[in-house]
């Protein structure tokens, strides 16, 4: 066979074969040699040498690239429009998230009114250890298990750990009338983008990397397209000395809302920070009450009930 038509055969192989096989991927050209067995074949060394050629042409030569190379990897250029059809939407089609609150004394962060919560939102809660992240996950549970399908993602509890905790949640009801929780529990401790639920609210607590943190922006990244009519809340541990949670400020840029949680020596119970809210609800409420913009306010509140209750919430200003 001619250099010409070799390279041809090439060319058309990788496009028919490879790439539908490996579509949304880097690659190398060796992964391109195992793919097609080449170093099994008689001719490998000259395959290999055209579909050299082939990398360099698509990425470098061809007017319109279809490769973009990074070093010795290769990733397809996909010119495809998503396009968002958004007048199709309902106008304010938000999610009613029922927040926290004070059981016993009434109170609240009033963030059902100065928080919007859109399909495929992300929210971060970077906490110290020990500063009621996990009370604030179960209570967002408990909160809104009549209204959306909840998938809880935890590391930490098992079987036992999690029914004595939630036996402290006597203030609600978390069964259904066969008898099984009004959400789901399931472990998980790495690949949490591989188990999103596209349409429910999906809770992460929490993301930990034994190393490479910055990794964390990328899955939730990941986290986000996996989305469609749902939400991700995502927990991240807090250093007391950073004022973001592990992997950086990147992970805010992500996030649709940003809250950290510190523990105050002062005050000698937690605080609440909101650091970044996208989309604030302001205004007048129903009760003619001015609806204040929740980005940069804090909150201080105690946790009650062997750790399952928020009390005393109270507004501490910018």
């Amino acid at each position: 066979m001619t250099e010409t038509g070799l390279y041809a055969r090439a060319l058309k192989r990788f496009r028919e074969e490879f790439i539908p096989a490996n579509r949304g991927k880097t690659f190398t050209s060796e992964e391109i040699h195992r793919f097609f067995q080449l170093d099994r074949k008689p001719n490998g060394t000259a395959v290999k040498k055209a579909i050299g050629d082939v990398l360099y042409n698509l990425s470098h030569v061809n007017k319109t690239p279809e490769l973009e190379q990074h070093g010795k990897s290769y990733r397809v250029i996909d010119r495809t429009l998503n396009i968002i059809e958004w007048w199709k939407a309902t106008k304010g089609a938000t999610m009613k998230i029922n927040w926290p609150r004070g059981i016993e004394d009434n109170t609240s962060f009033g963030f059902e009114d100065s928080i919007k919560i859109y399909h495929k939102d992300l929210i971060v809660i970077a906490g110290e250890g020990n500063s009621a992240k996990t009370t604030f996950c179960l209570n967002l549970t408990v909160e809104n298990m009549d209204t959306y399908p909840i998938y809880y993602f935890t590391s930490e509890f098992n079987d036992s750990k999690f029914i004595d905790r939630m036996a402290y949640f006597d203030w609600v009801n978390i069964y259904k009338e066969d008898g099984m929780p009004k959400f789901v529990l399931a472990e998980q401790s790495e690949h949490w983008q591989d188990v999103i639920q596209p349409d429910a609210i999906n809770i992460v607590d929490w993301i930990y990397l034994s190393d490479e943190m910055w990794k964390v922006r990328d899955i939730m990244k990941s986290i986000i397209a996996n989305l469609n009519k749902g939400i991700a809340i995502v927990v991240l541990q807090k250093r007391t000395y950073k004022q973001v949670g592990e992997g950086g400020e990147g992970t805010k840029d992500l996030a649709s809302v940003y809250f950290t949680i510190r523990n105050d020596k002062e005050l000698k119970h937690p605080v609440l920070k909101v650091e970044k809210v996208k989309t604030p609800g302001t205004g007048i409420d129903e009760e003619a009450h001015t609806i204040l913009n929740p980005n940069y306010r804090e909150w201080g509140f105690k946790i009650v009930g062997n750790g399952s209750k928020f009390h005393d919430i109270t507004s501490l200003g910018v």
